[in-house]
């Protein structure tokens, strides 16, 4: 059996996707590529590595993935006299086509999420994770599926993906109440209420909760990947982890995890982000002791082995509080107010294993060679090309952060952050959507009673290849 071979068809802005599978001539391509494009056969040409098609032996040697670029144009209306275009004024346009029309013109158009009750932790989720247009992209695909799967990990998954279907084609505020209803179903915890009204729930157990779901449903079909998976290949953090027993330090072990996220631990002595996430690898855990035959305390050192596409960042900013029957006050999260620095642009160099640590060289080494080649060069600017390869710097950029006004993650309120480009980002408070700076976003910093970072998203700063001479 012939392995599949699907070719993507780039004629101006468009691109089309056709299977060629069995395709022996290359009229059944050109009579295919006229159905969607309603240019017709004998006006194409088509180019693929520079050479122009024209023999039908020539269609069997082009790969599964190949992309071949079209020129050509659609025909000119010749049915007699020339037609007069009808002209149409913006004023006529109602503001569906009026925002249609800008989409069209590459306009990015956007609206908010409703809050159903106390769901800004989903809505300002929904908004950052929307950010990652691998995973949004994905999630919408699985949203035009059909299936006869009732199951509610599943419905919530369509769900989400169709919530951002619906957001990419809005002309007013979005009603979630789909992804609502799954949601709560999904989870009794998010369901819960008092007096009949929704308590406010937190966002990262919101987060972990969408990509445990979704992550069964979203394969990753990109070749040489580190997971099938796609949630792993966006995500996935390995972790290299060494325990040591402190009464007995001889005993020593070492294990591998895979995570989600990685945790700013925040003290009295913690000022910044990267700080606080080194200090949450390394802590003193108890747990049983093959030497001694009884339970001790371990030094648990993590390293990262493995740097994931998108870091998600927590900041540890609630703990649990016991009752005080003295003054009435019951048990709880209590929120930690104090101030921890962020940045557009972090560095995980130092968290990694010695072997993470020689790929980050080599790519560190390239962005030099680019910034000795062209001063102008940054590193935040690269764009990924297809077939080309990219080495990771260790460093990651913010690109958008979800943050939690309130005393504690049972009450108060979440906003999501987006950075849409240069130094300008949306401001996703539910539906109320705002334009706000770069400058804005560092200042949610804590230190009071107004938002604070509680999630960051983070992308991977990659280079693109280049031999080195010595």
């Amino acid at each position: 059996m012939e392995a599949q071979r699907v070719v993507k068809i780039k004629w101006n802005k468009n691109i089309y996707s056709i299977d060629i599978t069995n395709f022996n001539k290359l009229d059944q391509l050109t009579n295919e590529i006229s159905k969607l494009s309603s240019v017709l056969p004998n006006e194409q040409k088509l180019v693929y590595k520079s050479k122009v098609l024209k023999e039908d032996k020539q269609l069997q040697s082009i790969p599964d993935k190949a992309t071949i670029s079209m020129l050509g144009a659609k025909p000119k209306d010749l049915s007699g006299q020339a037609k007069q275009e009808k002209v149409t004024f913006v004023e006529d346009l109602t503001e569906e086509q009026k925002l249609q029309l800008l989409r069209e013109k590459g306009e990015e158009i956007v609206f908010g999420l409703k809050n159903l009750g106390n769901t800004c932790y989903l809505n300002a989720t929904v908004q950052t994770l929307g950010r990652i247009p691998e995973l949004r992209e994905a999630l919408k695909k699985f949203a035009t599926q059909q299936s006869n799967n009732t199951g509610l990990p599943y419905q919530f998954t369509y769900s989400l993906g169709q919530t951002y279907n619906l957001l990419d084609k809005a002309t007013d505020a979005v009603i979630p109440m789909n992804l609502v209803n799954n949601i709560r179903q999904l989870n009794p915890l998010f369901a819960e209420n008092e007096n009949g009204v929704y308590k406010q729930q937190d966002a990262d157990e919101c987060v972990s909760l969408l990509l445990n779901t979704v992550k069964n449903f979203l394969p990753n079909k990109e070749e040489d990947s580190y997971s099938k998976i796609l949630i792993d290949e966006l995500f996935g953090i390995e972790m290299n982890i060494q325990l040591k027993c402190v009464e007995s330090e001889s005993e020593k072990k070492t294990k591998k995890e895979v995570v989600y996220k990685l945790i700013c631990y925040i003290d009295n002595n913690t000022i910044e982000l990267v700080e606080g996430l080194k200090k949450s690898l390394k802590e003193n855990i108890e747990m049983f002791s093959d030497s001694l035959q009884r339970n001790s305390f371990f030094e648990k050192t993590q390293y990262i082995n493995r740097l994931p596409n998108y870091l998600n960042v927590q900041f540890m900013r609630f703990f649990w509080k016991s009752a005080n029957t003295a003054t009435g006050a019951k048990a709880g999260k209590a929120k930690i107010l104090k101030s921890v620095l962020f940045s557009k642009i972090i560095d995980l160099y130092d968290m990694c294993t010695d072997e993470t640590k020689e790929i980050l060289n080599l790519g560190r080494k390239i962005e030099s060679k680019l910034l000795k080649d062209d001063k102008n060069f940054k590193v935040e600017n690269v764009k990924k090309e297809e077939g080309k390869n990219y080495v990771p710097t260790g460093r990651y950029q913010l690109i958008s952060v979800i943050t939690h006004q309130g005393r504690s993650s049972e009450s108060g309120h979440y906003i999501g952050w987006v950075h849409k480009k240069d130094d300008k980002w949306l401001k996703y408070d539910d539906d109320n959507v705002s334009m706000v700076l770069t400058n804005d976003i560092l200042e949610l910093k804590g230190g009071g009673d107004w938002h604070m970072a509680y999630i960051c998203f983070f992308k991977q700063l990659e280079v693109p290849f280049v031999e080195l001479t010595e």
